[in-house]
């Protein structure tokens, strides 16, 4: 009995939600047609379909670096002499860049000098009684040299057997050691390879270095590369020798770079080439960011507009204040920009605001872009006029 009970009263609440939701409905159904009558606009910004001549452009971007740029190696050691190697002195070519104490170096040097002379000396007298051709040259050889100064020229050993002889006295080994350390000794001077200027110092005045300690960086400042990559489809359009606009944005300044390398093999994860451009001119600088365009096909009785305006291969337009979808060929998209043909001369096209759209939905123009010298002929301009009155931008 209590089952029953129970059954009886829960289909008697049912009853009582379903009674108050019809009541709900039937007293608000002015509210809801109302709801459906009313039409509702959204907001949007158009342009008109202006139809010209546009080229596929390979836009990219990179920074600068010095087509002649070195690290500075000290290959010696001792303590640093002079004090304007500093980021942003310049030098001429063959100028001493780096000054390294060598004079303890040079002492060393001048003792092995003094040890030749005296090895060679004690050979004179064999040399004159066995190798009486070659002893002028040698006698010439000892008169010349000076601890203070470079060594001269070896004379000539063609004879096999005077070589063999110097070489048990100990005097080809000792002058070519000697050669060894002049050519260290010139180490302690590093000269300047080309005009240019320091754009990285580690050292002062009075700093030990060491042999392997990185210096510094050198570079000539009058010419630059550009690298940076480009895409597959891109490529296409450059070529070894290809002229290409160069920009800064904040410089607002702009140059003529030329392609001087490109990459034979491609990234594999990106499917980006690597190219190299050739720059010179004014206010660049090594690190300085550069945005670039190549120009390559022209396309005629075109529209060039923003690529994320194409949605399913079509663009939105604007007719008689409602949405209309219409397909077009898209014949060049690059990462901004996307060139298309299939939309008619005067056409607006929506520029934002887009999410959602559909076909048919009424909208309020905003903002329409016409251009003020724009010829239109008798039935365009009064289609467009009729359509300028609608969207209230047009007064009578």
């Amino acid at each position: 009995m209590n089952d029953i009970t129970r059954k009886i009263s829960l289909a008697g609440l049912g009853i009582l939600v379903v009674s108050l939701t019809i009541g709900f409905l039937w007293m608000n159904r002015d509210v809801e047609i109302k709801g459906e009558v009313k039409k509702t606009y959204r907001s949007v910004r158009v342009s008109n379909v202006q139809l010209n001549n546009n080229n596929a452009e390979v836009q990219f971007s990179g920074k600068l670096s010095a087509k002649n740029r070195i690290d500075i190696f000290s290959e010696v050691s001792g303590v640093l002499l002079n004090d304007n190697f500093r980021v942003g002195n310049t030098f001429s070519s063959g100028d001493p860049l780096v000054l390294i104490n060598s004079r303890e170096f040079e002492a060393i040097l001048k003792a092995q000098k003094t040890q030749l002379i005296a090895q060679v000396s004690l050979i004179m007298g064999d040399l004159k009684l066995d190798f009486p051709n070659e002893y002028s040259d040698w006698n010439l050889f000892l008169n010349t040299i000076d601890v203070d100064s470079s060594l001269p020229k070896l004379p000539s050993v063609k004879n096999q057997k005077l070589k063999r002889f110097l070489s048990g006295k100990g005097v080809l080994n000792s002058y070519y050691s000697l050669k060894a350390q002049e050519e260290k000794l010139s180490k302690y001077v590093i000269s300047a390879p080309y005009n240019g200027a320091v754009v990285n110092s580690m050292i002062k005045k009075g700093t030990l270095v060491m042999p392997g300690q990185k210096i510094g960086t050198y570079i000539d400042p009058t010419g630059y590369e550009l690298e940076t990559e480009v895409s597959l489809s891109d490529l296409q359009f450059i070529s070894i020798g290809s002229v290409l606009d160069l920009k800064s944005t904040e410089l607002n300044k702009s140059w003529k770079g030329k392609v001087i390398r490109i990459n034979k093999s491609i990234d594999p994860s990106s499917q980006m080439v690597k190219l190299y451009i050739s720059v010179t001119g004014s206010f660049l600088k090594e690190g300085m960011f550069l945005n670039g365009v190549g120009r390559g096909t022209t396309f005629k009785n075109t529209l060039s507009i923003n690529r994320k305006l194409i949605k399913n291969n079509g663009v939105y337009l604007v007719d008689s204040g409602k949405v209309k979808f219409k397909p077009v060929d898209v014949l060049y998209v690059n990462k901004s920009k996307a060139i298309i043909q299939g939309l008619d001369y005067g056409d607006q096209y929506i520029l934002d605001n887009m999410k959602g759209l559909y076909e048919g939905m009424n909208v309020n123009v905003t903002y329409l872009n016409i251009p003020v010298n724009l010829k239109l002929n008798n039935e365009f301009e009064g289609k467009l006029k009729n359509e300028l009155r609608k969207q209230e931008i047009l007064k009578d």
